[in-house]
């Protein structure tokens, strides 16, 4: 969703390109001070609270902000139900849940952490979220720095993994996660994040990715060019990935800490990659050669990147297969 001060950073972008040669300067502005897309009008805080999700927060001693995040425990009821509605116009999803315990084979123990991507909030992983919680998991879904009720300023999905890391280990070290499988849902900047952890620890036992961001100017310049066209055309491309740069040197994080190709040549991890043949942010065609032994690649039809935050019956059917060969 679009709202009316990022129209007018759209404009001020605009008329600083034309008049001056500041442009990726502009650029890199926008995006250090862009808000979060709002959620409010689709839940309140008291409905997620009825959902029994506790909020917490956790500051680690060696760090200078505290992360915001959810927790749930695993749910008993009998039936989940959601639909949501994502975009708008001819670029809207609408991504649905219906199942019955009677249609589950089994039921899967353990803990998920979801992490939400760039301009969003954890607020917007409550469906996925409650999904995994209904498979019999309890979840955790954090704020990412600089983003939701997260201290600090973005980190681009790079430095957020330390946060993470600290935040796992709290909760190893209190009894919430005790001797069980962790997996980490990562969707678009949220991805790198999984991605990094997952190098880092030794003790995940998967990560599911959907449509997982590209390095950093790659993902701005994609933005652009879905949400703003016109604009895309009257800027050059070199000014839009020079600002994404720009941004990514104010927060000290390197482009190539932003590429999670990479990370995902290198990993062991059993990987579920989850993309969409209409994702102009996160194209599948980027990932569509990338094949390992530990990674499982599954396309999906016309869903585009907002609504791949939100798993749906297709998703479903994939994650089971997916976590019945990592589960014993």
């Amino acid at each position: 969703m679009k709202t009316k001060v990022s129209l007018i950073e759209v404009l001020a972008i605009t008329l600083t390109c034309l008049a001056t040669s500041a442009c990726s300067q502009r650029i890199a502005s926008f995006i250090d001070n862009a808000e979060d897309y709002s959620f409010n009008n689709r839940i309140t805080a008291d409905q997620i609270k009825d959902l029994d999700f506790k909020k917490d927060k956790y500051c680690p001693l060696q760090k200078k902000n505290c992360i915001s995040y959810y927790y749930g425990p695993p749910l008993t009821d009998n039936k989940l139900q959601y639909s949501v509605k994502h975009g708008e116009g001819d670029k809207e999803n609408n991504v649905k849940i219906d199942l019955t315990r009677n249609s589950m084979e089994r039921s899967y123990d353990g803990t998920v952490i979801l992490l939400h991507g760039f301009r969003t909030s954890k607020d917007f992983m409550i469906n996925s979220a409650l999904y995994f919680r209904f498979l019999g998991f309890q979840v955790v879904v954090p704020d990412l720095l600089g983003h939701g009720d997260s201290g600090g300023n973005k980190k681009y999905g790079v430095d957020d993994s330390n946060y993470i890391n600290h935040l796992i280990d709290n909760l190893i070290k209190e009894g919430v996660i005790k001797d069980e499988d962790i997996y980490i849902l990562g969707n678009s900047m949220g991805a790198l994040t999984a991605a990094h952890i997952s190098s880092q620890r030794q003790d995940i036992s998967g990560i599911i990715l959907s449509a997982p961001m590209p390095s950093f100017d790659e993902a701005v310049y994609n933005y652009a060019k879905r949400d703003h066209p016109l604009l895309s055309k009257i800027i050059p491309e070199k000014d839009f990935r020079k600002g994404a740069i720009l941004a990514l040197e104010k927060a000290k994080i390197n482009l190539d800490d932003t590429k999670i190709t990479p990370l995902l040549k290198s990993s062991k991890v059993p990987t579920l990659l989850i993309l969409s043949d209409s994702d102009q942010i996160s194209p599948y065609v980027d990932y569509e050669n990338l094949k390992k032994d530990n990674v499982t690649l599954i396309k999906i039809t016309g869903r585009y990147h907002p609504s791949m935050n939100t798993i749906g019956e297709v998703e479903h059917k994939e994650i089971i297969k997916w976590l019945n060969s990592t589960q014993s």
